[in-house]
């Protein structure tokens, strides 16, 4: 694999980011499926997946087995294939309300910060964690890390992500932050 330089990555995924600009929010969802085996149905999680719901589209953030996260917008859920021939009910579980704290408003995405990997597929967007700082200060962060998926946190971390991965941030890599601002 060709070495990128510092500065042609940065610009790729502030492109990428670019998209985001006037962008609302008000939810946090994720996918799973309701079980029905049970006297009461539960609704269990899918952790690979999460979608920031927009006031036009959603937002995916897609996890991978090489603990790896993409993003990129479409316009409805997509159902997970491991549901395909099963019984169990694909639902969406809304978790807005713990980072979006002010229900039936809607904000706009004020700075990203994510971390790269200098062997991350940067065409596919790949990136080791993101965070989403929305207008009022709310702030989501995105680990694909997560033995159980992606592991969503609030303010925080990714002040506690960075500093477990110090020692491998440089500006050349292996590790690489970049932040975006509209």
């Amino acid at each position: 694999m060709k070495r990128r330089s510092g500065t042609d990555l940065v610009n790729q995924y502030v492109r990428s980011f670019d998209a985001l600009v006037d962008v609302r929010a008000w939810d946090i969802r994720l996918p799973g499926f309701i079980d029905r085996d049970g006297p009461i149905p539960c609704f269990t999680p899918m952790a690979s997946s999460v979608y920031i719901v927009l006031t036009d589209g959603l937002l995916r953030l897609q996890g991978d087995e090489n603990g790896q996260l993409t993003i990129r917008l479409v316009g409805e859920p997509e159902f997970p294939s491991s549901l395909e021939g099963e019984e169990e009910e694909f639902s969406l579980a809304s978790h807005g309300q713990q980072f979006l704290a002010e229900a039936h408003s809607s904000f706009r995405i004020t700075r990203i910060r994510c971390v790269v990997s200098n062997d991350a597929e940067s065409e596919k967007g790949e990136m080791a964690c993101i965070e989403f700082e929305f207008e009022e200060n709310w702030r989501v962060f995105a680990d694909p890390g997560y033995f159980f998926g992606i592991r969503l946190e609030g303010e925080g971390g990714y002040e506690r992500w960075l500093h477990h991965h110090q020692s491998d941030l440089k500006p050349e890599g292996p590790l690489q932050e970049i932040i975006w601002s509209p």
